[in-house]
């Protein structure tokens, strides 16, 4: 399986990618810039708490993280349900660097796929190096990964299907989802709108 993701299926990856979100590297930020109009926002505990503090809430998040990423492969469930997960490392040169070991524990068959400076200011570089692997749904190493994300040990991490149709980002406290398009947003924001933030702006 961790095949499908190295050498030649990274510049599958890459074309997908670019053909879905062009001129916007695989990072939040970039793409709530350029695709506003295709994002929402989920969080992942009642009332906006931030992090688990019981077992029965890291199964809360759990649960609310499947129930978005299923709705979002749709018919590719459950037999073809094979997502592409990238984590990162970040540095201030273009060369890829490890990634944080309990990060690079949860999928250590990962390849590295891109690096990208994501910095802001004219004369600082901020680079960030992603790594892909092939995961299912069922794989324990998806949860392993969301939990990674929900207790603040690691930032960056994408969720995608490998036509990248749509991005799941995880962070501490809920989910940023890019879908293909403003009907596909607004119908997903529909199905679950007791998960949205009380403000539009997404806090």
């Amino acid at each position: 399986m961790s095949g499908e993701v190295q050498s030649v299926e990274v510049t599958r990856l890459d074309a997908a990618w670019n053909s879905s979100w062009p001129g916007s590297p695989p990072a939040a930020d970039p793409l709530r810039y350029q695709f506003a109009g295709q994002w929402v926002r989920f969080h992942t505990l009642p009332n906006a708490k931030r992090y688990a503090t019981s077992a029965a809430e890291h199964a809360e998040i759990l649960r609310r993280h499947h129930t978005l990423l299923e709705a979002l492969l749709g018919d590719a469930m459950p037999g073809a349900g094979t997502l592409v997960a990238v984590t990162c490392s970040w540095s201030s040169t273009s060369s890829p660097t490890p990634r944080d070991p309990a990060v690079a524990a949860t999928t250590p068959d990962a390849v590295h796929w891109r690096s990208d400076d994501l910095a802001t200011e004219p004369g600082f570089q901020s680079w960030q190096h992603h790594y892909a692997t092939p995961l299912t749904m069922a794989d324990p190493a998806l949860d392993r990964l969301l939990l990674c994300v929900a207790d603040d040990m690691t930032d960056g991490v994408i969720l995608t299907n490998t036509t990248c149709d749509w991005v799941f980002h995880p962070y501490d406290g809920g989910a940023d989802i890019f879908t293909n398009s403003t009907e596909d947003r607004d119908r997903l924001s529909a199905a679950y709108a007791d998960w949205l933030p009380p403000s539009p702006s997404g806090a």
